[in-house]
């Protein structure tokens, strides 16, 4: 066998490659050559309702969940503000109840309760009541009282 270089194209590439050549006392062998594919002819599309049903389903669901993703935002959002609205009104109320129980120090403080006593049974002839002196009674039609209405008696 005779050694011979032969040049092919390749796609867009020359390729070499060393091939043996049989001689004239041997054999050749062919493999057979094969044919192009032919294109095969674009038959025209038929609508396909199972296709077009899965299609309309899955943009359902895609709908369905990009909803609930921009309702679950929306909620989280008027969450957070709704916890530092709280936030900001309870420190309200700590900065309120300090201020209380510093005007009521103060005002403590300025009052001297044995003075208030002196004057009361002194000069304004204030006495604790004695046991007769108090009235008990019981309304049976309201569980409250009014003001301005009259006491019942006995």
């Amino acid at each position: 066998m005779e050694k011979r270089t032969v040049i092919y194209q390749e796609g867009n590439t020359l390729r070499t490659q060393i091939v043996s050549v049989p001689t004239k006392d041997e054999e050749i062998l062919t493999l057979p050559k094969a044919e192009p594919k032919s294109q095969p002819q674009e038959q025209p599309r038929r609508l396909n309702w199972a296709r077009l049903a899965m299609f309309a389903f899955m943009m359902t669901l895609t709908l369905a969940f990009a909803f609930m993703c921009f309702s679950f935002l929306s909620l989280n959002a008027s969450v957070t503000a709704s916890r530092s609205n709280i936030y900001r009104l309870e420190n309200q109320l700590a900065q309120l109840r300090a201020e209380n129980q510093m005007t009521e120090n103060r005002m403590e403080a300025q009052v001297n309760l044995a003075e208030v006593y002196e004057i009361a049974t002194e000069q304004l002839g204030m006495v604790y009541p004695d046991s007769n002196a108090q009235v008990n009674y019981s309304e049976q039609l309201r569980e409250y009282v009014r003001q301005y209405e009259d006491i019942p008696g006995k």
